[in-house]
């Protein structure tokens, strides 16, 4: 699935790829600027997200199911909550690692996330197993059976209304 915002059509890798720059030491940063880009409120760090995704969004079986979503034009969110703060990432199509890691992009707080990158570059051997996947439209942008639906996404103006089919 693709938004139109200032007379361009992007997905959402296209829009990780222009947020990715000014929140590259963030991961939360990152994840908010990418949501609120697609017409969804986050808000917190990554501890407070994955709460809001548990209790809001879907939840993908595991990885391989997440680069699904993530190809059908999802927005999916993988995170894992930890003390002092959790780590979340955007997935976004593209090849899976060892069948199962699927394709982010992230930002790090204090240094430079990665992006378009598997996701076990992300998380320690350790904790990748217990990271978390969820999944929503965005926007209006999924109707049942997961086909498209005519979705209205703002620009930076919010008077001139762009609708999308």
């Amino acid at each position: 699935m693709t938004v139109l915002i200032q007379n361009k059509t992007l997905s959402v890798k296209e829009i990780c790829e222009e947020e990715w720059d000014g929140h590259k030491a963030d991961c939360s940063g990152f994840v908010k600027a990418v949501a609120h880009r697609l017409g969804l409120l986050l808000s917190g760090q990554a501890n407070d997200i994955m709460r809001h995704l548990r209790s809001n969004w879907n939840r993908a079986a595991h990885g391989k199911d997440a680069s699904e979503k993530a190809a059908a034009g999802w927005l999916v969110v993988a995170g894992l909550e930890a003390r002092p703060n959790g780590h979340v990432v955007v997935v976004v199509p593209g090849p899976l690692n060892r069948g199962k890691y699927p394709t982010a992009y992230w930002g790090r707080l204090g240094r430079s996330g990665s992006k378009n990158q598997t996701i076990n570059w992300s998380w320690s051997q350790s904790d990748i197993e217990m990271v978390a996947y969820y999944y929503t439209s965005f926007a209006g942008g999924l109707i049942s059976g997961g086909m498209p639906n005519r979705i209205t996404q703002w620009g930076l103006d919010n008077s001139k209304r762009r609708n999308v089919t």
